[in-house]
């Protein structure tokens, strides 16, 4: 009685697990006007990478972000990370003063093991790990470097 009533819970968790995975609705259309890079993976699948957007600006400081949009081979966004730089700049140098990193899953079973962002002359960087469990087993591992620059101008690459 309990090998079968455990038998059945096991073939319930593991229905839900692909059930969830292979949900096509949540499906994101990206306007490709706005990638300004593409790093394709092994398996088919890449990161993109956005232009920079211009969140705050003043007199000598800028603050700006770049989206890294994870899409699998069929198309689907599975993991979004939002790199936000904070620089100040006089004309002839630039620094960034702050960096962070932001996280977000919109299908799949990702989570985030690792973020790391940081100032770092005038760039704000920033090293993800990303994992993709199914039934609590790790089944694929992305880590990517994200970057941020601003030059003496103010102006965001």
């Amino acid at each position: 009685m309990n090998k079968r009533f455990f038998a059945l819970i096991c073939l319930f968790c593991l229905s839900i697990s692909f059930t969830v995975y292979a949900n096509p609705s949540s499906a994101t259309t990206i306007n490709t006007d706005s990638i300004r890079n593409i790093i394709v993976f092994e398996n088919g699948d890449c990161l993109l990478e956005s232009t920079p957007v211009v969140i705050s600006e003043q007199r000598g400081s800028v603050t700006g972000q770049v989206f890294y949009r994870y899409r699998t081979s069929d198309g689907t966004i599975q993991w979004t990370a939002t790199l936000t730089g904070t620089f100040t700049y006089n004309g002839s140098t630039a620094t960034c003063t702050a960096a962070s990193c932001e996280t977000s899953v919109q299908q799949g079973n990702w989570h985030e093991t690792y973020n790391h962002a940081y100032p770092s002359g005038n760039t704000a960087q920033a090293d993800i790990t990303m994992v993709r469990k199914v039934l609590f087993i790790t089944v694929q591992t992305e880590t990517a470097h994200l970057v941020l620059t601003c030059d003496a101008n103010g102006n965001l690459s």
